[in-house]
C-alpha cells in the first residue's frame, strides 16, 4: 500500500511538473513576440503589479478627492459609447500585460498583444467588441499552426484587409491589421533569441534604466527641426541611419512618487562637464523653484537661425545674439564665455510676493566685465547707471517706470535680479549660504536621483501649484465659459478645490547625467517632470482642438 501510494505522489509530481514546464514554455515576454524592426514600442509588462501600486501614489490620491471626482464626472459622463464600450471589453479581458509595437513611421503596420488568461468564448467576445468600437472592423481569429503568407503579394507587398486578424500564442492574445507582422510575432515565440529582445540598439538603450517599471516606451530616432512643418519625430528605420538614435523611457510607480528613467542615445560622450550649482547658495527654505543648467547659446544661435523665417520671435532672438559679433565674439563661440545658467525663484514669507533671479557663471570675469560695461554704455546709455551694492559694482536698468533690475559681477558669477534682492542675494554668494541644502524635503528628493552632469531642476509642486492655480482659476473658468465646445465636457464652476490637491503634493526634482553614448534624465515626484511638461502642452493642445 505504501508503495502504491508512493508511486502515486510520483506520478502527481510529474503531471505538476510537466504542467509547470509546459505553463513556462508557453509564457512569453512582450518584447520576444513585437518586431525587431519596431520603430516604436509601447509596454506594461507588469499590470497586476501596476494595479496593486497605483492606490499609494499621490495622483491616485488626488483622483480620488470629492471636488476631483465632481470635476472629472462630466468629462467622463461626455466620453464617446465607443470608446466606453472598448474600455469596458478591455476590463473584461482581465488584462496581466499588453504591449504595442508599429514598424512603419505612418502607424498604420502595427500589432498589439494582450496577455490573459480567461476562456476563449470570453476573449473572443471583448476583443471582437473593442475592434468593433474603436476600429470599426470585424475580427478573424488565425490559428497559430495554420499562419502563413497567404493574402501577401509577390514582391512583400501586404494588402491592407479591411477587417482585423488575432491569433493565440501561448498566453498571448495577437492583434494586427498585417498578416506578416502576426508571423514574424509566431516565428519569435519559437525562438527565444527573436523579436525586439535581439536588437542591439534596444538592448543598449533598457540597459540604462532600472528594471521593475511599470511603464516602458521606446522610439527610434529623435527631434527634428523642420522650419517647413515645424517640430517633429523623425523615425530611423532600421539600416538607414548613420548615426543611430533612440529614446527609451521607463515609469515606475513608487510609494507616492512617480520616477521617469529616460535614456537618449545620441553618441555623445560620457564624460561630461561637471555641473556647477553655486547659485544654491542663493536659495533659501522658501525657495519654490530651482534650475542648473549648461547654457548651450551657441545650440540656440543655430536652431534660432533654422526658424528664423517661419518664427518673428526666433529671428528676434537671433538679432539680439548677433549683436555678440559688435563685441568681438561670435554667436557659436559664446558657450566658451558664458558656462552654465541658474534659475531660482524665491518666495517672500512677508510680502507673498515672488522673487526670482539669475546667475550665470563666466569663464573669464574680467573680459566679462569689461563686456558688459561696453554693452550697457552702448546700447543702454539713458536706462543704465552704475552703483555700489553690497560692495559690488552693479548695473541698474530701468525697464519700464515700475519695473528695474540690478546686474552685477560676484567674483565668477554674473547675478540678475530686482532691486530690492540684489544685496541679499549678493549676501548669500559670498557667505556660501547652505539654502535649499539646509531643507529635510529637498535633501531627501534631491538623494533619489544622481548627480547632475548637464541639467538639474528642483520645484516645490506644492507651493508653485497653490500659487499657479489660485491665481489662474479665475482665468480658467472665464476661458472655458466663452468655449462652447469646451463648456460641453467641462463644468467651469465644478473645478478641484485648491487644498484637495495640494494636501498630496510634494516636491519634483529632475537630474540630467552623461552616460556612454547618451544621457539619462532622472525626474521623482508626485508627477515627474516630463508629466507635467506634457500635462501643460497637452492642456494647451486639447484647449485648441475643442476651440475649432
Amino acid at each position: 500500500m505504501k508503495r502504491l501510494i508512493a508511486v502515486g505522489l510520483l506520478f502527481l509530481l510529474v503531471l505538476m511538473g510537466a504542467f509547470l514546464w509546459r505553463q513556462h514554455q508557453q509564457s512569453f515576454v512582450a518584447t520576444q513576440l513585437a518586431p525587431a524592426d519596431c520603430l516604436l514600442y509601447v509596454e506594461m509588462p507588469d499590470l497586476v503589479r501596476t494595479e496593486k501600486r497605483w492606490p499609494e501614489t499621490a495622483l491616485s490620491l488626488i483622483l480620488g478627492e470629492p471636488s476631483v471626482q465632481h470635476f472629472l464626472r462630466q468629462p467622463i459622463s461626455n466620453t464617446p459609447a465607443n470608446y466606453q464600450a472598448a474600455w469596458s471589453s478591455f476590463v473584461g479581458l482581465q488584462c496581466s500585460a499588453l504591449f504595442l509595437g508599429v514598424t512603419d513611421p505612418d502607424r498604420a503596420r502595427w500589432i498589439c498583444g494582450f496577455q490573459t488568461s480567461v476562456d476563449r468564448s470570453t476573449w473572443r467576445r471583448e476583443i471582437t467588441n473593442m475592434s468593433e468600437a474603436l476600429f470599426g472592423l470585424a475580427i478573424k481569429e488565425i490559428a497559430a499552426s495554420n499562419l502563413d503568407h497567404q493574402g501577401i503579394e509577390a514582391g512583400g507587398a501586404e494588402k491592407v484587409p479591411l477587417q482585423i486578424s488575432c491569433v493565440r500564442v501561448g498566453d498571448w492574445l495577437l492583434l494586427s491589421r498585417s498578416k506578416d507582422l502576426l508571423v514574424e510575432a509566431v516565428r519569435n515565440s519559437r525562438v527565444t533569441s527573436g523579436g525586439l529582445q535581439s536588437l542591439q540598439l534596444f538592448k543598449e538603450c533598457q540597459a540604462n534604466v532600472p528594471a521593475g517599471y511599470d511603464l516602458l516606451s521606446f522610439a527610434r530616432g529623435g527631434p527634428s527641426l523642420d522650419p517647413a512643418v515645424g517640430f517633429r519625430w523623425r523615425f530611423h528605420e532600421q539600416g538607414t541611419q548613420r548615426d543611430p538614435r533612440a529614446v527609451l523611457a521607463a515609469t515606475t510607480m513608487s510609494g507616492a512618487r512617480l520616477r521617469d528613467t529616460v535614456f537618449i542615445l545620441n553618441g555623445a560622450p560620457g564624460n561630461g562637464t561637471r555641473l556647477d550649482r553655486k547659485g544654491l547658495a542663493m536659495t533659501s527654505p522658501s525657495t519654490i523653484g530651482y534650475l542648473a543648467s549648461h547654457v548651450g547659446l551657441a545650440e540656440i544661435w543655430r536652431w534660432c537661425g533654422q526658424l528664423s523665417e517661419e518664427s518673428s520671435f526666433a529671428e528676434t532672438v537671433r538679432d539680439y545674439m548677433a549683436q555678440a559679433k559688435l563685441f568681438g565674439i561670435e554667436p557659436r563661440d559664446l558657450d566658451s564665455v558664458v558656462l552654465g545658467a541658474e534659475i531660482m525663484v524665491d518666495e517672500d514669507p512677508k510680502t507673498d510676493l515672488l522673487n526670482p533671479a539669475i546667475s550665470l557663471q563666466v569663464s573669464d570675469p574680467a573680459k566679462f566685465e569689461n563686456l558688459m560695461d561696453q554693452v550697457a554704455t552702448e546700447k543702454f546709455p539713458d536706462r543704465c547707471r552704475r552703483i555700489q551694492v553690497a560692495s559690488v559694482s552693479a548695473y541698474l536698468m530701468r525697464v519700464n517706470e515700475r519695473v528695474s533690475i540690478v546686474f552685477g559681477l560676484v567674483g565668477r558669477q554674473l547675478l540678475i535680479s530686482s532691486e530690492l534682492h540684489f544685496a541679499e542675494y549678493v549676501h548669500r554668494l559670498q557667505n556660501h549660504a547652505a539654502g535649499l541644502e539646509a531643507d529635510s524635503q529637498y535633501e531627501t528628493i534631491a538623494k533619489l536621483v544622481s548627480k547632475p552632469t548637464d541639467l538639474f531642476a528642483y520645484l516645490d509642486a506644492k507651493s508653485g501649484f497653490e500659487r499657479l492655480y489660485d491665481v489662474c482659476r479665475p482665468m480658467l473658468v472665464f476661458g472655458i465659459v466663452l468655449m462652447p465646445n469646451l463648456n460641453r465636457y467641462v463644468d467651469a464652476m465644478a473645478l478641484p478645490e485648491t487644498d484637495e490637491i495640494c494636501r498630496h503634493l510634494s516636491p519634483i526634482v529632475l537630474s540630467r547625467h552623461r552616460v556612454a553614448n547618451g544621457i539619462v534624465d532622472e525626474s521623482i515626484g508626485p508627477i515627474t517632470a516630463y508629466d507635467a511638461v506634457a500635462l501643460l502642452f497637452g492642456g494647451a493642445w486639447a484647449m485648441g482642438l475643442w476651440e475649432r
